[in-house]
């Protein structure tokens, strides 16, 4: 005896014209692949950027990888970029990235692959031995670093320290790689660099940078 059947299944091929079978699926299949590859992924702010984002820890981005998911991340967290990145595709020194834990200078840097459920964790290279120190922004100087009149940063040296804070505010400060901006004065706990060692005078953990335009220093 024949059961009665409720479901009417649609031949999955077509004819193209007459030529050759063509799947009905794949149009679906395509738009399905698209949706997973921009899945969110989930994004760990380090405590010294959350200023630009609102004191938000996890941020959602979207990307097929680490470098377009970091780009996707600027649009929802502006100004972050230029504590990222020291130029387009080229990560700050002091910034390490991390995918699940894992390095991506040990995977493919910023076209390390991600998917759906990957975690990616942004660490300040400072956390791992770098002298932590923290920079004042003078007034014509806050629009480079998001309007922050202060900012930790990182590096043995007062070089390593300004060129760590991204190529926006770098451009602004030096006028030749080793050579600063005539109107920018850079004090060291409250001292001018240019009596001690200049751009090499030595930081530690705990010391106090200041950038001042050259006009409000004499």
């Amino acid at each position: 005896m024949r059961l009665p059947c409720r479901f009417r299944f649609a031949n999955p091929f077509t004819l193209d014209t007459g030529k050759t079978p063509v799947l009905q699926f794949d149009r679906y299949l395509n738009k399905r692949t698209t949706r997973e590859t921009n899945m969110p992924i989930k994004v760990r702010i380090p405590s010294p950027l959350r200023t630009y984002t609102n004191g938000i820890d996890i941020i959602e981005a979207e990307g097929a990888d680490v470098g377009t998911v970091l780009n996707d991340l600027k649009t929802k967290a502006t100004g972050i970029e230029t504590r990222l990145f020291k130029s387009p595709g080229q990560l700050n020194r002091f910034v390490n990235i991390y995918v699940n834990d894992e390095d991506i200078r040990f995977l493919k840097n910023l076209e390390t692959p991600v998917k759906a459920g990957d975690e990616i964790s942004i660490v300040p290279a400072i956390a791992g031995g770098v002298p932590a120190v923290m920079v004042r922004i003078g007034g014509p100087f806050r629009a480079s670093v998001g309007g922050l009149d202060r900012v930790e940063s990182g590096g043995a040296t007062i070089a390593e320290v300004l060129r760590s804070m991204g190529s926006a505010l770098e451009s602004k400060l030096f006028q030749a790689p080793d050579r600063l901006n005539r109107a920018v004065n850079i004090y060291l706990n409250d001292e001018d660099i240019r009596f001690i060692s200049g751009l090499s005078s030595p930081v530690k953990s705990g010391d106090e940078v200041s950038i001042v335009p050259a006009v409000a220093g004499g």
